[in-house]
This record gives structure tokens, C-alpha cells and sequence, in this order.
């Protein structure tokens, strides 16, 4: 039997792993976390209460008698939490898999990424604290033989999250426009490629990656390939409501400008590249894996979830009166740019 940690676990990109951990009885599992989000784990899995970040030494003292096959973070996003975790895992566990992202790359060199593009996104923190915590933990591998396996999702959706461009402070801001008539802004032209991960799929690539020795030292892709553009992203959202999809196009380098949000990092940070992902190394351990959810259905799991959970349906007024505000500015400045062209 593996003896397997999971470091958070009732996120949306780690849920249904810690789900399928937990139904496999080859699997002894822990889960560490502090404790304050409810889950539906069954309750042979271990459960470890406690914040590393807040209480290191309370942490340590907590697994100090235990090794694992196999530890799984799904939480860590800065230099200083990796280095705490080499650290504290060094010498206890065969396997550590860092959850990391595809915004540590630079996206303007190539449409097509694989692990081996380039780091260096210029304009999000987040990929370059992530990138940040890459580095460490390889050199820790070289230095010391930590067992790290890295992991890249793009963006991850499930439940109460979908795929969007650009929103308030909830999801559930843009499904309300639309429902309620309104235009709703996307960036450039709609026509811009992506790759979205419904959780479900992630982790069955994911999964062969967990206490596999072949893995150790090595980064991997981890996403479902198939390119949408956000004309069809949100094509698909609009009728999964049963409404109609009323775009308005505005580019990102006007965005940038926007004293409100911060569209630097999450657009020309992540989104506004245009990519394709080759998920061919991990699918070596996974050859016959078939993704079921595409946008469609995941748009229509997204709508029937929250039909089924009215109280997460939350507004975000000051979003929608931003987006008003915007489209109606920007109609303006389009139209008296177009007298003059």
C-alpha cells in the first residue's frame, strides 16, 4: 500500500485528485490543510490540521513520524514556501510533485508549448514567483537528490468556476450580464486560442504521475490540449443559460490601462497568447486516456451546479457597473475613430 499526502486538497484543480486518492484502497492517504473548507472525504483518509506558512514547527511536529510514497502541493506560490518545503520533506518522501503553472514560460516566443519553451513571463507575478519556486526546487534535485516532479496546468475550472477573459471579483458576474441582456467584454477579437482543464480531466492525466519513479526530476504538461477560442468559450457559457452571446471587442493593450483591474498579469500575463499544448509526455503513462469534458459540457456542468447551489450565485456590483461604464466609453471612442478612418 502507498502512503500518499496531499497538501490542500478541496481547491478546484485538487479536489478530484484528493477524491481518487481516496477511493483507491492501494492508498493510504493523508490530507494536510488547515482545516476550514468542508469535503466529502470518507473518513478512513487521514487528516493532518495546520498551516506551514503560519505554523511551521507545528507542521513538522505533526508528520515528524511519518514518510510517504508520495507528496502532492497544491498550494505553494512562493519562493520562500518551497524553500520551506524542501526543507521539511527532504528525506521523507520517495516523490514531491509541485503544482505549477504555465505562466512561468514566456508565451511570446512560440504559439506551440511543450516543457521545453523558455521561462520568462514579463508580466505576471504570479508565473515568476512560480518560476521562482521551479528553480528551486530543481536545484535542490541536483544538489541533493530531491525527488521533485513539476507539474503545469493551464487554466482549471469545475463547479463554481468557468473559463473566463475578464471578470470581477466572482465567475458568476459575467453569467449574470449575460442572462440579464447585457453586453459582456472580451479581449481582442474573440479569436485568440486556449486551453482549458475541466478538474475532472486533469486529474486523470495526472494521476499515472503520483508514485511513479519515472517522473522524478522531470516537468510535465498537464491540461486537456483541445484549443477553444474565447468566441467559443463564452459562445458555449451563453448557451448553456439559454441566452444570447453579445460580445463587445476591446484590445488589451487598451485594457492595460484600466485603473481598476489588473489586466497586465492575467491578460498579456496568461491569456493573450495564442497556444497549443503538447501533453505528449505525459500521456506516455496514459496512452488510451480519452478527455470527456469539453467546453460545451463543461459549461453546461458549470450552469447546472450553480442552478443546484443559488447561494454561490454572487453578484459583483461594482464589476457590472465598470463594464457598463467601459462599453459605453469604448462605443463612443470607436465610433468617433471610425469617422475619421
Amino acid at each position: 500500500m502507498k502512503k500518499i499526502l496531499v497538501i490542500g486538497g478541496t481547491g478546484t484543480i485538487s479536489s478530484p485528485v484528493t477524491m481518487s486518492l481516496a477511493n483507491n484502497p492501494n492508498i493510504d492517504l493523508y490530507v494536510l490543510n488547515r482545516g476550514k473548507k468542508k469535503d466529502s472525504l470518507p473518513e478512513h483518509v487521514h487528516r493532518i490540521i495546520g498551516d506551514i506558512n503560519a505554523d511551521y514547527e507545528g507542521v513538522k511536529e505533526s508528520i515528524k513520524d511519518l514518510e510517504f510514497d508520495s507528496v502532492i502541493n497544491f498550494i505553494i506560490f512562493m519562493p520562500e514556501q518551497a524553500q520551506k518545503e524542501i526543507d521539511l520533506y527532504a528525506g521523507k518522501t520517495k516523490q514531491y510533485i509541485f503544482i505549477s503553472t504555465v505562466c512561468v514560460l514566456d508565451h511570446s516566443t512560440s504559439c506551440n508549448v511543450d516543457e521545453t519553451m523558455a521561462y520568462g513571463n514579463p508580466y505576471s507575478a504570479y508565473g515568476q514567483n512560480k518560476e521562482a519556486c521551479e528553480k528551486l526546487f530543481l536545484k535542490a534535485r541536483e544538489e541533493k537528490g530531491f525527488p521533485v516532479t513539476i507539474v503545469r496546468p493551464t487554466q482549471t475550472y469545475s463547479d463554481s468556476r468557468y473559463p473566463l477573459s475578464i471578470k470581477g471579483k466572482t465567475y458568476w458576474s459575467v453569467a449574470s450580464r449575460m442572462l440579464r441582456g447585457k453586453e459582456v467584454i472580451i479581449h481582442g477579437d474573440g479569436q485568440n486560442t486556449w486551453a482549458c482543464t475541466h478538474a475532472d480531466d486533469f486529474a486523470k492525466l495526472f494521476m499515472p504521475l503520483v508514485c511513479n519513479p519515472e517522473t522524478i526530476g522531470e516537468i510535465y504538461q498537464v491540461m486537456n490540449p483541445e484549443v477553444y477560442t474565447w468566441d467559443m468559450i463564452y459562445e458555449a457559457l451563453a448557451d448553456a443559460l439559454g441566452c444570447e452571446y453579445k460580445p463587445v471587442y476591446i484590445s488589451e493593450y487598451l485594457l492595460d490601462h484600466s485603473k481598476t483591474y489588473d489586466f497586465v498579469s492575467s491578460m498579456h500575463g496568461d491569456k493573450h497568447f495564442s497556444v497549443i499544448f503538447d501533453i505528449s509526455k505525459a500521456k506516455q503513462y496514459c496512452k488510451d486516456l480519452q478527455f470527456d469534458i469539453d467546453i460545451r459540457k463543461g459549461a453546461q456542468m458549470y450552469v447546472d451546479y450553480m442552478n443546484a447551489h443559488p447561494e454561490e450565485k454572487k453578484e459583483d456590483e461594482a464589476f457590472d457597473a465598470w463594464c457598463d461604464r467601459t462599453i459605453e466609453n469604448y462605443k463612443k471612442f470607436a465610433a468617433q475613430f471610425t469617422e475619421n478612418l
